[in-house]
């Protein structure tokens, strides 16, 4: 009883001093919600069932690895379910669920139409290669009746946290793991094994002390400069021919079954001087290339400052309003469209 007390105690005063205790040694919470998968082109996958508190929003992973509800695979008769790829801008980095693009979306379309669903398969840090990856590894599976892909103009390259966080960290999630299923579950939920767990790791590993292991496009963009790495992305042969297979593949598994259609994501930067049209008309003509209709929504987001649109001046993802823009534009492009049924 006495030895119970005590671990209350102490258990009681890490979660009052934790930011202090656990000071230099954190984990990122990014381990939480992504995994290490065997497809080498997706690299990872989000954990089913995870739920994390980070970047101030809360992630919750269903129980099929989908940032959203759990759905059924089965569609239900009269139902019109779209599938939302892409990567954190679709995910909803730093939002809650239903201010994602997918989200407002769905609730946009069910004004007219109340039994659309739109399920959001959005993934951090995924570019279009491993998106083509999630629409035959997860997507399908769901019998969508139309698939849209948010394209960010940084899908060119490999550029993506949560694969170098899982890379420095790796190993982490069976660290000090029992083996015992429901132990494993239950001791996470203590701040006083995190601590254990998290100092004895770090000091096991220095992960927090060894470089950063970037990708190489990572490296480009370090050495260039966010505007210089765009550019110079869709000139070079070996990004450009990766992006056409992935184009390539995305029309192999859908057409002429499933509607595809992409929208383009701004870069929430210098609106009122807007430095990335050309990439975007470089982007708009490969969709077409490839018989892929597109959304750019650029006219609708330039009537606007860039700070009313991001998350904040440091984080350049859309936040809500610049979300709610976004699933208006394509909204309006589906009704004129008459691609809901």
């Amino acid at each position: 009883m006495a030895t119970a007390v005590t671990l209350g105690a102490v258990e009681v005063l890490v979660r009052i001093f934790w930011n202090k205790l656990n000071g230099p040694t954190v984990i990122p919470l990014t381990l939480k919600t992504h995994r290490f998968t065997a497809n080498p082109v997706m690299g990872y996958e989000l954990v089913p069932g995870s739920v994390a508190f980070e970047d101030n929003a809360w992630y919750r992973i269903n129980q099929d690895g989908i940032r959203d509800r759990d759905y059924s695979r089965t569609k239900p008769n009269g139902t019109f379910r779209i599938a939302a790829v892409g990567d954190s801008s679709t995910f909803g980095f730093g939002l809650e669920l239903e201010n994602t693009w997918p989200k407002q979306l769905e609730r946009e379309l069910q004004r007219t139409n109340p039994h659309v669903e739109v399920i959001n398969f959005g993934v951090m840090g995924y570019n279009t290669p491993q998106e083509a990856e999630r629409i035959q590894d997860k997507v399908l599976g769901y019998s969508p009746d139309l698939i849209i892909i948010g394209y960010s103009l940084n899908d060119i390259g490999v550029f993506s946290r949560e694969r170098r966080v899982l890379s420095t960290y790796k190993g982490y999630n069976s660290f000090l793991a029992t083996g015992i299923g429901f132990v494993d579950k239950l001791l996470p939920h203590f701040k006083t094994y995190l601590l254990i767990k998290n100092r004895l790791f770090l000091k096991k590993t220095n992960a927090d002390t060894r470089p950063p292991q970037y990708s190489k496009d990572g490296l480009k963009f370090l050495e260039k400069g966010y505007n210089r790495y765009f550019f110079d992305g869709y000139q070079e042969a070996e990004n450009w021919n990766i992006l056409n297979a992935a184009f390539a593949k995305i029309r192999a598994l859908t057409q002429p079954q499933i509607p595809v259609v992409f929208v383009i994501h701004p870069e929430l930067q210098e609106m009122d001087h807007y430095l990335f049209t050309e990439i975007h008309e470089i982007v708009k003509k490969l969709c077409l290339d490839y018989g892929f209709p597109v959304l750019d929504p650029l006219t609708e987001m330039l009537s606007y400052k860039a700070r009313d649109l991001r998350i904040s001046a440091a984080n350049i993802h859309p936040n809500a309003m610049g979300n709610k823009i976004f699933a208006q534009a394509i909204a309006r492009y589906l009704q004129t469209a008459s691609l809901v049924k």
